[in-house]
Order: C-alpha cells, then sequence, then structure tokens
C-alpha cells in the first residue's frame, strides 16, 4: 500500500524543527511490514507531494497541530485518499476527528495499529475489530478497544530516518540556544510513572518502558556515523527512572567512541539524579540536562502532585554545576493555589538555584490532563481554538481563584527580567561563546517574552 505520513507545521512562534520521531517509527513499522511509505514534514517543506499520488495519508497531531492536520487531510480525502490521524489530541478526542472527516483515528501507540490496519485495507477487510482504532461504520463511531502497550521496546525497527528531509533541517528542540545541525533525537524509554496533573498520559501511559542499553546505543551509533549529527536529544520524559540503565547507556557511549554533544530537553527528574549519574552523562557527551521545577512554593508543587521535595531541586543543581553540567529549569506560573506570593517564591527560588537557563511558562490545560478537568470544574477556560494552546508563554489559558490573566501578563515578562537582568548573570552570558554564536535567536526570544511591562 502507498502511504504518505504527515507532521503538520507547528503554529508556536518558537516551534523547534525537531524530526517527527512518532512517524519516523510508525513508517519503519510500515516498511518492515512491505509497504511503500513516504513521510512529509510541513514543518521544513511548505510544499510536500501531490497527495492524490498515495492510497492512505495519515498525520499525527499535538493540540496545537490538529487544526492544520484536518485541513491536509481534508484535501487528501478530497484527492481519493482515506484518511488518518494519531498523537496524543487524536487519542483524547476521537471522535472530534472523525466528525472532522478523518476516516481513522489511531490511539495511544500507532505502530502496531497502523500496520494491521493498512494490512487489512491492502487486502480488501474492514478495520473491525483493530485494537487502538476509532472509525465510522457509516451509522454510529465505533471506538474499538484499546490496544496494549508495547513491552518490548526492543522489537520496534528503529525511526526511518532516510525518510525525512535533509536531515541538516534539523536543529536542537531548543533553537534559541543552540545552532547545531544536523541535531536528531532519540527516545530510549516510553512512559512516566510520575503523576504530575498538567501532563498527558494518554499515548505512552505511566508504566516506564525501557529500552535496553545495547539497543540504545545501536541507534545512536547510527546517528553519529551514519548521519554525522553534532547533537542528540535524549526526549525521555523519565531517562533517569531506572539510574543503572541509564548508567550502562553512558558506559556504551563511552566505549564505543560515540561521544557527541547531547542535552536532555525535555527534563530529569531532581530527586532522582545522583551524583553517580550525572558525572557519568557529562563523561559520555551530555552538555545541557534541564529539571522540571515548576514551582518555588511547595503549596503548589503539591496542588500539581509534582513529589518533588525544593531541597532535592537544589541538590541537583548543585551537582550538575560541579560535574560540569549547564543547566536548565522549567518553572510554569498559574498553577492551581497560586496567586502572586506564590509566584513572587518562584522568582526568587529560580534565583536561588541559580541555573544557566531558566524557562517561565502559563500553566497549560491541555485536554486529557488533570489539570484541564480542573480548570473545568473550578474555573473558566479562556481559550476556545486549538491553535491557541500554543502561545504558553504569552496567554492565558483560563481563569480560576488568583490566577488571571491580567496577573499573568505581569508575572511573566517580570519573572524574565528579575531572573536575567542581573549584573553577574549578564557578564557570565556575555562571557559565553554559546550566546554569540546564538545571539540573533536569543535576542529574538528576549523581545518576545520581556517585551510586556
Amino acid at each position: 500500500m502507498k502511504i504518505l505520513l504527515v507532521n503538520p507545521r507547528p503554529t508556536a512562534w518558537n516551534a523547534p524543527r525537531v524530526p517527527p520521531l512518532g512517524l519516523g517509527y510508525v513508517a519503519a513499522s510500515l516498511e518492515k511490514a512491505g509497504h511503500a511509505v513516504s513521510i512529509w514534514d510541513s514543518a521544513v517543506d511548505r510544499e510536500g507531494p501531490a497527495l492524490g499520488g498515495f492510497q492512505l495519508v495519515g498525520a499525527t497531531a499535538t493540540t496545537t497541530q490538529v487544526g492544520e492536520a484536518w485541513s491536509i487531510l481534508a484535501r487528501a480525502k478530497a484527492s481519493g485518499c482515506l484518511t488518518m490521524i494519531g498523537g496524543p489530541h487524536a487519542t483524547c478526542l476521537p471522535e472530534e476527528s472523525l466528525q472532522e472527516g478523518v476516516d481513522f483515528v489511531l490511539r495511544q501507540e500507532g505502530e502496531e495499529t497502523t500496520v494491521e490496519l493498512a494490512n487489512r485495507l491492502q487486502s480488501g477487510g474492514t478495520p473491525a475489530g483493530i485494537p487502538g482504532l476509532s472509525w465510522n461504520n457509516g451509522s454510529s463511531i465505533v471506538n474499538e478497544p484499546d490496544r496494549p502497550l508495547i513491552h518490548d521496546l526492543d522489537s520496534i525497527p528503529f525511526p526511518a530516518h532516510h525518510l525525512f528531509p535533509s536531515l541538516h533541517n534539523y536543529t536542537s528542540p531548543q533553537p534559541l540556544i543552540s545552532r547545531r545541525a544536523p541535531a536528531l533525537g532519540i527516545f530510549t524509554s516510553r512512559g512516566c510513572p510520575f503523576g504530575c496533573i498538567f501532563c498527558f498520559k494518554g499515548v505512552f501511559g505511566r508504566s516506564f518502558r525501557a529500552r535496553s542499553p545495547e539497543n540504545v546505543v545501536a541507534e545512536w551509533e547510527i546517528l553519529v556515523k551514519r548521519y554525522g549529527v553534532k547533537e542528540i536529544a535524549v526526549q525521555d520524559d523519565a531517562f533517569n527512572t531506572d539510574e543503572k540503565r541509564a548508567l550502562e547507556i553512558c558506559r556504551l557511549i563511552i566505549d564505543r567512541k560515540l561521544v557527541v554533544p547531547w542535552s536532555t530537553p525535555n527534563g530529569i527528574r531532581a530527586d532522582l539524579a545522583t551524583p553517580r549519574l550525572l558525572q557519568a552523562m557529562k563523561d559520555s557527551g551530555c552538555e545541557r540536562v534541564a529539571f522540571g521545577v515548576e514551582s518555588g512554593n511547595k503549596a503548589v508543587l503539591n496542588s500539581i502532585d509534582k513529589q518533588i521535595d525544593l531541597g532535592e531541586v537544589e541538590e541537583a543543581f548543585r551537582v550538575s554545576r560541579k560535574v560540569g553540567l549547564k543547566t536548565m529549569a522549567f518553572f510554569m506560573f498559574g498553577n492551581p493555589g497560586e496567586g502572586r506570593k506564590e509566584m513572587d517564591d518562584t522568582v526568587r527560588f529560580a534565583i536561588k538555584l541559580d541555573p544557566d537557563l531558566a524557562q517561565f511558562t502559563l500553566a497549560t490545560p491541555y485536554p486529557g490532563t488533570r489539570l484541564f478537568e480542573v480548570v473545568r470544574r473550578r474555573g473558566e477556560m479562556l481559550v476556545k481554538d486549538w491553535e491557541d494552546f500554543g502561545h504558553y508563554t504569552s496567554k492565558a489559558f483560563f481563569r480560576m481563584g488568583e490566577t488571571t490573566p491580567e496577573l499573568l501578563a505581569e508575572q511573566v515578562p517580570r519573572a524574565y527580567r528579575r531572573f536575567y537582568l542581573q549584573p553577574a548573570r549578564l557578564a557570565r552570558l556575555a562571557s559565553s561563546p554559546e550566546t554569540w554564536l546564538n545571539l540573533g535567536n536569543m535576542a529574538r526570544g528576549a523581545w518576545h517574552l520581556m517585551a510586556k511591562s
């Protein structure tokens, strides 16, 4: 079967150009099953192929991408193609995409469901009974039972990087601070066992499932030797959940002489960041480690079920600096129970931690998260268009208690000013070669984030 997989163009102003690894995994599984597959990443290729040349066109979509995905799939359907959609948004709200005219919704992990659907369609069968699929049988919407999560992740083929556009189009997931290209990502595990209320668990679930160190480093070697990557982003939700496995990955990278700069742009757990692991990460090429701190107020951390102690956070940053890792801290404003005082606590804590970089964003109630349900019960949702969910640095999503759009509009730029406009920090930034290499991107980000008073 001739199949096109599409990554819709992101809408956020600072969206990174990173390979859509989810599509890469699905494409590799389809190729292994004998199907002819192409990938259109509209983030780097606006034109794309002629849609009418395919039998089946599928798209992945986050909440901010789903409108663009529906538009592309509508054009594909008008060209005579069958259409399908997957990803977190469609997993959470499958009926919505079916009502938009999409033929099939693939919920949760897509590799096995997509292959089974393509095989069934190629043989002239119906999609009835395929686990993980939602579809319209002509009279009603059918949500087939969930498909069990894939526990043997080593059984999944490596992402089909050869189907992406020129890999030099791709940069770090944090494009404001790194310009190396090509920069590619890797998932060494799936699932996060922790329960933060702002995180959607519908695709990979809460059970931590890990690839073996040997399997991870075999893909790492392909990225380094075949594709010549200049930087690798470990994009796991919980890379350091299993310290022994993470240490073995670092050891194999060193032993096989595969050391290249790498980072953890999605963050790792501060309470699991042991000195031994942080040193091993540094030795194996890791240059920047991020931590999801979220708040400097313990009551707010409890309200979002972060399950972390501020003392553990301070120790993780202290040890990271000691071993020579650059640090990045993620903070959110507008969480349940948070007002002006709690936001001030967060800024003071950020200054005390003294990371190399800090990011202050707005609590975003994505569909399918517990935060979404809390806002629906206790507050007022202020955004109506899914595309608006990409404005997590500049637009309030809800009004609840002391969290108001007016307060957030004041606090976010104020936090950036208080954190970055300190003489010692400005001097440190000025002395860093990376600042000058990335000056254009950093200036653009500073203007966007700090312009409002």
